[in-house]
């Protein structure tokens, strides 16, 4: 039995029974966005389609445009035993204002067949109206810079965001405001150089973020989630030789060329200390339970979790590039890994070394100097013991080590700079060869 797409088929014992009538689909779709509607005089169509016949009248008196009874919907696909299967509704796009716009259906609809059957729950679908110009960022997902948010002289926000119930503010670094009620222009103080980052809540979701950033005599600068942002490795000790400082190369975008010869674990971290971190999550295999009544016994395929299952998902669909990872700032999240092939790929699991950081005892004239110098030799990469989680089972020792990676692929005779760059708004981090996409992009 072959299923298109969310396709379903029910099975039940006995004769066929009739199910109740349903809306099957609407126009515009749900979660549509609407650009073209600058031509005076022009129209929009507004339709509801049923399964099978409905009482065309019923129908008209339960349909909501815009929250409102009685917009004029009329039956325009009428059925041979006098119901209806489609209601049509059509709009002066001038009366259309940019937002959010719903279609509801109430519970109750009668069918017309011999069913007796009536729409067992209310329908509901939302589209949004992006007519002006400079449309939201509820129109367009991609905006989250927003040149003029912070506006009147540093001392209001000027929203763009038609469709928005609510919103809320923050400053960089600092904590969010309660949710307000949506306004086009609102009160804030804002300081120069310090971005304002504004929230929305629409149609159940509040994924829209935008930022603004303005510095004296009307420039701007990057808006950024955090002030600062650290990359951090094993190379650098965890941030104990070089701190890893990252620059701000672009809105919410942070770059540092750094070199390698080797795979090495890292982390980004937004502040001077361990109080947030950014790593990935581990892969693992999930198995969903078979129902109990199945009492075969066989294999079934396990589904992969984590972070590289994600991006193994999004490259082999051709959303992301081969550079191209996600993070995570889970308290549970690993340290990631970099290196001299300048990807985000991890060592293959066959060549990679599972055991962590061990105490190495001094001999002959080593001491923690050494540690800090020798850095590796045929055996073993050695670090000083900086006091961290990350230094595994090395307990109190001066000098830890762990096993190299032996196999040629995991390794390099020299060192290769990479480009690593990290989003501190969506989590993305790219890594790449390519050391120009380390360099600022004018504002």
């Amino acid at each position: 039995l072959a299923l298109s797409p969310l396709e379903v088929r029910v099975f039940v014992p006995g004769p066929v029974k009739s199910l109740p009538p349903a809306v099957a689909a609407v126009s515009p779709a749900h979660g549509a966005i609407i650009t073209q509607l600058s031509v005076p005089g022009s129209r929009l169509n507004v339709t509801v389609q049923f399964d099978q016949p409905v009482d065309g009248a019923q129908a008209e008196a339960s349909v909501r445009f815009d929250g409102q009874y009685g917009q004029g919907f009329l039956c325009s696909d009428p059925s041979d035993d006098g119901g209806c299967y489609q209601l049509t509704l059509s709009v002066d796009v001038t009366s259309l204002g940019d937002g959010v716009h719903s279609i509801e259906v109430d519970q109750g609809v009668d069918a017309t067949g011999d069913s007796a059957l009536s729409t067992a729950v209310a329908f509901s679908s939302t589209f949004v109206v992006a007519a002006a110009e400079e449309s939201g960022v509820l129109a367009n997902l991609a905006i989250h810079e927003q040149p003029g948010l912070v506006c009147n002289y540093l001392t209001q926000l000027c929203h763009k965001a038609a469709g928005a119930e609510w919103y809320r503010v923050q400053h960089m670094g600092g904590p969010w405001t309660e949710w307000r009620r949506y306004e086009e222009v609102s009160s804030w103080q804002a300081e120069f150089g310090r971005a304002v980052l504004v929230q929305y809540h629409a149609q159940g979701s509040s994924s829209y973020i935008v930022g603004d950033c303005v510095l004296p005599e009307g420039a701007r600068c990057y808006a950024r989630y955090h002030p600062e942002m650290f990359l951090r490795t094993e190379d650098n000790d965890w941030g104990m030789k070089d701190e890893g400082r990252m620059a701000l190369v672009d809105h919410f975008t942070w770059a540092v060329n750094m070199s390698f010869n080797r795979f090495v674990e890292a982390k980004f971290a937004p502040f001077p200390n361990w109080s947030k971190s950014y790593g990935v999550m581990e892969s693992r295999d999930v198995y969903f339970a078979l129902p109990s009544y199945d009492k075969r016994d066989f294999w079934m395929s396990p589904t992969h979790d984590g972070t590289e299952a994600v991006r193994q998902y999004m490259l082999n669909n051709g959303f992301w590039s081969e550079q191209v990872s996600i993070a995570s700032g889970s308290g549970a999240a690993e340290p990631l890994w970099l290196s001299h092939l300048c990807k985000p790929d991890p060592p293959s699991p066959s060549d990679r070394v599972d055991e962590g950081w061990q105490c190495h005892y001094f001999s002959g004239s080593q001491d923690r100097d050494w540690c800090q110098l020798v850095g590796e030799d045929e055996d073993y990469i050695y670090t000083p013991n900086n006091g961290t989680t990350f230094m595994g089972e090395c307990g109190s020792c001066d000098c830890c080590r762990k096993p190299r990676h032996t196999n040629g692929a995991n390794r390099s005779a020299v060192k290769h700079t990479c480009c690593i760059l990290f989003n501190d708004l969506f989590l993305n981090y790219t890594v790449t060869s390519d050391a120009s996409k380390c360099q600022a992009v004018q504002i």
